[in-house]
């Protein structure tokens, strides 16, 4: 509960400054290193991956609040898209880094928001830039708070973030 209670404090800090960026690559990587220190070499891997997932959740948690107080954000990803209640599919489309985990948490993040995930279809693999370009179909239906949640999260943990269509 610390951690999520430093999380709230982290959201409020961030939306009295007008920013929507939480997560940052360089800092959970700089975490994870200073955290690593001193860990035994046989268990580190899991310990790492520990940390990794209170990361994430924490993101979760903070991505959550801010979508709460600024619900209009949302709409600016959806401002083409058809939104109506009893959708069962989103498709959407993005790009990560070209690294170990870049695409498990995505996965882990559509499940952590109760949503499955029906079809991952690699389009691009930038090597001069090490990336690669997804769609994701995403089962469950756009007009739910919870989905709408993971496309601001989605949004903001990726690159070039679109919502394709709404089904």
């Amino acid at each position: 509960m610390e951690r999520l209670d430093c999380s709230k404090l982290v959201a409020e800090a961030k939306q009295e400054a007008g920013e929507t960026n939480i997560y940052r690559a360089d800092r959970e990587q700089a975490i994870l290193e200073k955290l690593s220190q001193g860990v035994p070499e046989d268990r580190l891997p899991e310990y790492l991956a520990v940390v990794r997932k209170i990361m994430e959740t924490s993101r979760m948690y903070q991505y959550g609040m801010l979508f709460d107080w600024n619900p209009q954000l949302f709409a600016q990803l959806a401002k083409d898209i058809d939104i109506h209640s009893g959708g069962t599919r989103v498709v959407v489309r993005l790009t990560r880094p070209d690294q170990p985990n870049a695409m498990s948490s995505i996965l882990n993040m559509v499940g952590d928001y109760g949503y499955n995930m029906q079809y991952m279809e690699l389009l691009h693999f930038n090597k001069p830039e090490k990336t690669v370009t997804f769609d994701l179909t995403i089962l469950g239906d756009l007009s739910e708070t919870n989905m709408q949640k993971l496309m601001f999260q989605l949004s903001k943990e990726s690159q070039d973030f679109r919502i394709l269509k709404n089904e």
